[in-house]
């Protein structure tokens, strides 16, 4: 007999889940959306913000066995976790959910490796954990999408403790029961707070490694034999009362494969180093600069129309770097002037350029109800530039990496290339990349972890 509730109808899911019956476009996703977040996990966590997550966690905590991507020092298994989500998230070049505005692999992919690590296991158990989690966060994001992230809280934070819980615990061989305990712990361990528009931006990262390291935890007390909450997703007081839909019968309903398409594969892979709902506006200014040769001389004004959920980046500043790779006027002010957003484009040289701050003052952001409409089945943007010499008028509907403008698979592999050869070397990021190319035919994967950390002697 089929389950009847939701969070029954996702616990059969993921335990029935099998690589086997996947179709071609799934498996191809999979091993992709792999990919590119070991690629940004080795980029993320050498950076500042994963940096000084493991200073203090050093300070406190003593050191462990698991390595973590980027980075020389080892750590426990949660802090692990931890670290990996929080670095996959901190360079803002991870992937997302457009239907679910959320981020799955920054919270499935670390908390799977980390399982992993040190156990046999074989890379087509790993990819059928991963898809049980990507699909966990994708179905439950787009069923309190836009109403979680409209309540202020940051889907991502909220949503990925569940699909790490629900992957590890796949990888793990829990049964129905033990899922159901991992995700009702998982649940009580969600959350996250999208005030970080406003400022303190590093927040934003650290939700990706909260929730990375909450899902392995809710699995780990769930196989120690502690309980979760039964129904936790549609049960009074559950996940989506507190986080979406308060005590509204009229909720939409959770839908899965087969009744609904797998959601990783319209999961979008990100080329620029900012935020997705930016990404079309920049790319619609940029291609206007290509086609009428366009500069900061001549443009007076740049306008972009756009969907409510984009325009609320209008008014973001660009003080530090995370909020830089958030801020509208910063990064319509890049397109202008420099053709392109790369991560050596927010330092704090650039972020005090005179040039792009007076650009930047000349950027407005509005609401168009229509656009608004089209959200989130598209992430539209009409940018109007206004020139010495005319007007200048270019949509978009999508950014580059999404299903509707693919990212090929030797882009992907040359993003890969330029986030993990400065860290680990040329040498070393070949290496990597063949072990990840090469997964599913893999007997085990127990390594990945060890192939994407800096060796423990180097000097960081």
């Amino acid at each position: 007999m089929p389950p009847t509730g939701e969070t029954r109808a996702l616990l059969s899911f993921v335990a029935g889940l099998s690589w086997h019956d996947l179709d071609d476009e799934v498996r191809h996703a999979a091993c992709r959306h792999l990919l590119d977040t070991v690629g940004v996990m080795v980029a993320g966590c050498a950076g500042d913000v994963a940096a000084r997550l493991d200073g203090v966690l050093a300070a406190v905590r003593p050191a462990g066995a698991v390595p973590v991507p980027g980075r020389t020092r080892r750590v426990d298994a949660l802090d692990a976790a931890h670290l990996g989500g929080t670095g996959a998230h901190g360079i803002e070049l991870d992937d997302g959910y457009r239907q679910g505005s959320v981020h799955p692999g920054v919270a499935v992919v670390p908390a799977l490796l980390v399982q992993a690590h040190g156990r046999q296991v074989s890379g087509v158990r790993l990819l059928e954990a991963l898809v049980a989690g990507y699909e966990t966060v994708t179905a439950v994001a787009r069923t309190c999408h836009p109403d979680l992230r409209q309540r202020g809280f940051h889907p991502t934070g909220c949503v990925g403790p569940l699909g790490a819980a629900m992957a590890v615990g796949r990888l793990a061989g829990l049964d129905e029961a033990g899922l159901g305990h991992a995700l009702g712990l998982a649940a009580s361990g969600a959350g996250g707070l999208f005030a970080f528009l406003g400022g303190g931006g590093d927040v934003k990262r650290l939700h990706a490694g909260h929730a990375a390291r909450e899902g392995l935890i809710a699995t780990l007390l769930a196989a120690g034999g502690v309980g979760g909450p039964p129904d936790v997703l549609e049960a009074a007081d559950g996940f989506f009362q507190a986080f979406a839909f308060g005590r509204d019968a009229r909720a939409p309903r959770l839908t899965l494969p087969p009744a609904a398409p797998f959601g990783i594969t319209d999961c979008y892979i990100k080329p620029y180093a900012c935020c997705r709902h930016i990404q079309p506006a920049v790319e619609a200014l940029m291609g206007l600069v290509a086609e009428h040769g366009l500069n900061a001389d001549i443009v007076e004004a740049i306008e972009v129309e756009t969907y409510a959920i984009a325009a609320k980046h209008g008014d973001t500043g660009w003080s530090d770097f995370a909020s830089a790779q958030l801020s509208f006027p910063f990064i319509m002010a890049l397109g202008l002037a420099r053709g392109a957003i790369t991560l050596s484009d927010f330092t704090p040289q650039v972020r005090q350029s005179p040039a792009l701050a007076a650009i930047g003052a000349r950027v407005s952001v509005r609401v168009d109800p229509d656009l608004d409409r089209l959200y989130p089945d598209f992430r539209p943007a009409r940018v109007t530039v206004r020139a010495l010499g005319g007007t200048f008028v270019r949509e978009a509907k999508e950014a580059l990496g999404s299903r509707l403008v693919p990212f090929d698979d030797a882009g992907l592999h040359g993003k890969f290339r330029s986030l993990v050869a400065p860290v680990l070397g040329t040498e070393a990021a070949e290496r990597l990349l063949a072990e990840l190319l090469a997964v599913e035919e893999s007997a085990d994967v127990s390594s990945l972890l060890e192939l994407a950390a800096l060796p423990a002697d180097a000097v960081q």
